[in-house]
């Protein structure tokens, strides 16, 4: 977009991007410059990070907007009634709802964090004859007498884990799924046999409990377990299960550019103040802004201030500040997956075997030779953000929690059976991308689109650094 219309917007969005409508807090026009992160008008460019979410289209943070009844629409040709077609696959993705944080500030954190209200369930039990198990769960708790403790955090969680925000969150999630899917997905989970659903999830327990809420919510009335898919944790294809020593070869040099070492120095003064007031001037939390945004993000979503000093109450994070740390978060996000020239091959080293897993599922669609009418896939942030990045979105945002992308396949009844279209729809609708917007194109231009992010022999690209 041109630095004229860009700069009418940020004069128009007011010191809180108030103006921005919900959709268009998705996609920020300056968003490959540096100076989104330096123009303190934009606030958050009207994106929202508070708890409880408040119930809006726009994007937020803390629980990112999916598809619901009262604002799904079908595809336009359906909608308008120019063809008649039917929806035969969903391929959904999300990340897990909203937690507690990863990274805990190295001096130490000036409140308490509480978990008491959730059960996080820890066993197991055979899967036909022998005894049935105790169901266990996991009770954090700070013991006073521990020395460590001074320079935690205090209360009754782990770092990470879904907090009962997130887990109601998922619930709700659920059932506008259900609500808006539920001519496609199965009343039950075992019809067929259960041959017509697949779920999967990373090894976190993150992923696992947002699933325990999420499918509660589509299938409410169900009894007895599910089987939550895995791959083994040491070669897994989500979450960078896998070890590929050219990942981290490629993204030194992503992070080696003029245009990183530029967000570096509009950004200097805001990370050396924050260093200094957290005793946080490690490279892990001043190289990126992964960690101060991580540790800020889950206080708001989770109803907690910004931080202060433990060693002195009186300095602390201020609102200016965080909104800062959101817009150079955006930022990384964006250059790491889209504006860079290494995107593709980046895309390709962390997440292409997934992506051919996706394609996979779409082309037995194609080829009529699957049974699957719903895939869900439970993963990460840092699953979400390559596949939208292969998309080719048109600006990319940190993925919130609970973030989700629809691939949706419809059959047009007025054509041979071959004849299946595709629309993608990212937090509910559908996304904005260098080809256009995703909302009714021919199945297999969605594939093409994907399949140059698919590595042709990830083994000897790993192992080639």
């Amino acid at each position: 977009m041109a630095a004229f219309v860009f700069t009418a917007l940020v004069s128009a969005a007011g010191s809180h991007g108030l103006s921005i409508s919900a959709r268009d807090s998705f996609y920020p026009p300056g968003l490959n410059h540096t100076t989104f992160i330096s123009n303190t008008s934009l606030g958050t460019f009207g994106g929202l990070y508070t708890a409880p979410p408040t119930p809006d289209d726009a994007y937020n943070y803390c629980s990112m907007p999916h598809p619901h009844p009262d604002a799904y629409l079908r595809p336009p040709p359906v909608a308008n009634h120019s063809v008649s077609a039917r929806l035969v696959y969903l391929e959904y993705l999300q990340r897990h709802q909203r937690r507690t944080p990863y990274n805990i500030f190295p001096g130490g954190e000036n409140q308490p964090y509480h978990c008491d209200s959730l059960h996080a369930h820890v066993y197991v039990a055979p899967s036909s004859q022998g005894p049935a198990p105790i169901p266990v769960y996991g009770r954090a708790y700070s013991d006073p007498s521990n020395p460590f403790l001074a320079t935690y955090v205090n209360g009754s969680c782990q770092y990470p884990q879904l907090t009962i925000g997130g887990f109601l969150d998922g619930y709700q999630h659920g059932r506008d799924l259900r609500a808006v899917y539920g001519d496609l997905i199965p009343s039950s989970p075992d019809e067929d046999g259960g041959k017509k659903i697949w779920l999967r999830s990373s090894n976190s327990a993150l992923t696992q409990g947002s699933a325990g809420g999420v499918l509660r919510g589509i299938w409410p009335d169900h009894h007895g377990p599910l089987p939550l898919h895995q791959q083994a944790s040491g070669i897994d294809t989500v979450d960078q299960g896998f070890s590929c020593s050219a990942q981290s070869d490629v993204l030194s040099t992503i992070e080696s550019t003029p245009l990183w070492n530029e967000h570096l120095t509009v950004t200097k003064s805001l990370r050396s103040r924050l260093a200094t007031m957290f005793d946080a001037d490690t490279s892990s939390w001043t190289s990126t802004f992964d960690h101060f945004a991580d540790n800020f993000q889950a206080r708001l979503c989770n109803g907690y201030e910004l931080p202060c000093r433990v060693q002195n109450g009186s300095q602390c994070a201020t609102r200016a500040q965080a909104d800062e740390v959101f817009r150079a978060g955006d930022w990384e996000w964006n250059y790491w997956w889209r504006n860079n020239a290494n995107a593709t091959l980046y895309i390709q080293l962390v997440e292409g075997l997934f992506i051919g897993e996706i394609v996979r599922h779409l082309e037995a669609v194609q080829q009529g030779a699957s049974e699957l009418v719903y895939s869900h896939n439970f993963v990460h942030d840092g699953d979400l953000g390559p596949i939208l990045g292969a998309l080719g979105i048109k600006a990319l945002r940190w993925p919130g929690m609970g973030s989700n992308i629809a691939f949706e396949i419809w059959y047009n009844r007025e054509t041979s059976a071959s004849e299946l279209y595709a629309r993608v729809l990212y937090s509910g609708h559908a996304i904005e991308t260098i080809h256009g917007t995703l909302d009714w194109i021919p199945l297999s231009s969605l594939i093409s689109i994907l399949q140059p992010f698919i590595p042709e022999d990830i083994i000897s690209m790993c192992q080639s650094s």
